[in-house]
This record gives C-alpha cells, structure tokens and sequence, in this order.
C-alpha cells in the first residue's frame, strides 16, 4: 500500500447508510489523512452508494463528475406523505393505498421518464438567497423553489408489494434530479402520497458501486491488505471519457500561464465522443496539466481548469 497514491487522486467510496456526506469526507480525510478531501454530488443522510471523492488539487475535477448522469435504486412507499419526502420527516398526510397494483405502480412511474420540469424537495442543499433551503424550512420558512429541467432516462420496476403499498425502482437520470420529488410526484398520480423509504445510488458517471470501497475497506486497504478494486484513479484515468490533445513539454509553461497554442504544436488529438468539445490536455508524459472547451475546426481554445502544480 502507497499512501501516496491517494493524494492528488480520485476515490470511490461506498457511503454507508446513517452518515451525511459531510461526514463521509471526514472519515475519509482521517483515514487518508490528507487535508484536501472534497466530494462531488451529496448523497442524503438515509441513503447509501457511491460517492466519488477528490484529494489534493484533483478536487478542483469535482464539478465534471457533477455534471454526470446517476442511477439509483429506490424504495417508494405509498399512503403516506412527509415534508422531508423521506422517512426521517414528519407525516404531512396518510391515504389508503388500497386496490394500487403492481401494473399501476409502473404505469403511474413510466409516466415520468422523459424530460420535465420537477420541483425539488422544500429540503434540499439548493440555495435560497443564500442559505440552503433546508436550513430556511427548518427554521419555519415558506421556502418556494423553481422547477428545474431534468431528464430520466429509464425507469424499471424490481420487486412490488402492493399490500404494503412498497415498490423498489431503479432509475437513471440526469443530474439536479431528486429521486424524493419522483416518489412524491409518483404518489400524487397515484392519488395516495407517497416517500422515499430507501435509496441506494449505484452509478455515477462511468463508475458503477462495484468498483467502491466501504470505509472498513479502506481503513483495511491503509493497513497494507489488498482490496481488489480499483478504486483509487489517477485524473485523467477518471476522465477517460474525455477527448484529449497531447502536447510538446515546450508548450507546457505557455498553458500554465493561461496562453493559447497552435494546433501545429500538438503531438496528438484523440476524440473519446465525437460530439463533444470537452478535452484533456495532457504532456508527453500523459500527465494532466488543463482541461478545455477546444473547437477544433476553428481552434478555438477555452481553459476551464490549468493545472499548475506551483500554483496549487
């Protein structure tokens, strides 16, 4: 085991039920003992799954794995509404559930795959004139929040036990989805209410729970045993589906500084998706030193991130 291999590098980890996010990173920092520790994408309290976590300057890549699809599964129990739309809330509201079969279930969910604008639950860690709107609810504020477009790509009953009026789903969505808000929207077609009992997110991205680790893994991993999951990622392993250009070490100080180069003064481009203008720059060493918006046909380059190791 190398510790080293844990710095400047981004980590899989299998959140367990009962901590917050926040708290996950904490465990995580002291395990790893690295001060630099930043998540991307909050998993809720009651939740479990993948959490992808960034250390040293790697958290600065945090905000490209938000920007990534989910999938979860969920846990939705009917005839009962809370204001927390899940089950650590306070009951708003119980209605039978009674003569709701599994085909129901499923009609009523299908309806909301596709792209909709859904209203995020009243907590939530979405800002409101610059306090999170759970902080405001919870201090007994009428929080109004907007919709926000979202889209789901597929969802699929697993298991449905219409006499307890409980289904488990799995869905795969875009992200700013609330998993909360399609349990309350698919109890409030079904005419009985309903909350978010259980969720586990299975995949972010290109990376699917399997290849995480639990924290005992990692505190395992730490004392010199071998966990066999790859879970620690260099950069630019992380980012594997971005395009990338390759340059000259001469033209490497040019992009710390902020500067353009010449398509002439690149060594290689290689395009992961076509349709996509997202790229790594990377040295001859395959080191990862920005990350940019390149319109090729007109080389047209927008720096997003510049890696400057003397800077960070």
């Amino acid at each position: 085991m190398s510790i080293s291999r844990l710095q400047n590098a981004v980590l899989l980890i299998h959140k367990p039920e009962g901590l917050t996010s926040f708290e996950t990173v904490a465990r995580v920092r002291k395990l790893i003992q690295i001060k630099k520790v930043g998540h991307s994408g909050t998993l809720d309290k009651f939740a479990s799954g993948l959490l992808i976590l960034c250390t040293g300057w790697a958290t600065k890549l945090t905000r490209f794995f938000l920007e990534s699809n989910k999938e979860y599964i969920a846990v939705v129990q009917l005839g009962i509404t809370t204001d927390t739309g899940d089950g650590e809330g306070e009951i708003i509201e119980k209605k039978s559930f009674e003569g709701i079969t599994a085909e129901d279930f499923s009609a009523a969910a299908g309806h909301f795959k596709g792209e909709q604008m859904q209203l995020p639950p009243r907590y939530s860690a979405l800002k409101v004139k610059g306090s999170r709107a759970s902080d405001r609810a919870r201090n007994g504020e009428l929080v109004e929040l907007e919709r926000r477009r979202i889209f789901i790509y597929a969802i699929e009953s697993l298991e449905s036990d219409p006499g307890l009026g409980r289904f488990t789903i799995k869905v795969r969505c875009s992200k700013g989805t609330y998993i909360r808000s399609l349990a309350r929207d698919i109890g409030e077609r079904l005419g009985t209410g309903a909350y978010l009992a259980g969720l586990v997110r299975t995949q972010s991205g290109i990376f699917p729970l399997e290849q995480a680790v639990t924290l005992e893994e990692l505190e395992q991993y730490l004392t010199g045993m071998e966990i066999e999951k790859n879970f620690i990622l260099e950069p630019a392993e992380a980012l594997r589906d971005f395009n990338r250009i390759t340059v000259g070490s001469e033209v490497v100080p040019r992009i710390f500084n902020g500067a353009w180069f010449q398509i002439e003064e690149t060594t290689d481009i290689e395009y992961r998706d076509e349709e996509k203008k997202r790229f790594l720059i990377l040295d001859m060493e395959k080191n990862l030193i920005a990350i940019a918006d390149v319109d090729i046909d007109k080389w047209h380059i927008t720096y997003l991130n510049v890696f400057n190791n003397q800077l960070i």
